[in-house]
């Protein structure tokens, strides 16, 4: 899995401080609701089957943080 979000990275160049940006202001303006992995595809310009790879990459991180780091606040 983090292979090929980490290919999808790659291949549209979502490493740039720019597109990095627009993901985290996409992410974080929508966390009230669930992102749809069509959305995103549409905004990114990328396939649905990658936008549901990337989104539950990201959502895999985000429950490691929860579970891991954030208990110790």
């Amino acid at each position: 899995h983090k292979e090929e979000f980490q290919k999808i990275i790659k291949k549209y160049n979502f490493d740039t401080k720019e597109k990095a940006d627009e993901i985290a202001i996409f992410l974080t303006k929508n966390s009230s609701k669930k992102i749809e992995p069509q959305l995103f595809a549409i905004k990114f310009k990328i396939t649905q089957e990658e936008a549901i790879i990337f989104l539950s990459f990201i959502q895999k991180g985000i429950q490691f943080k929860e579970k891991h780091i954030d208990i110790h606040k």
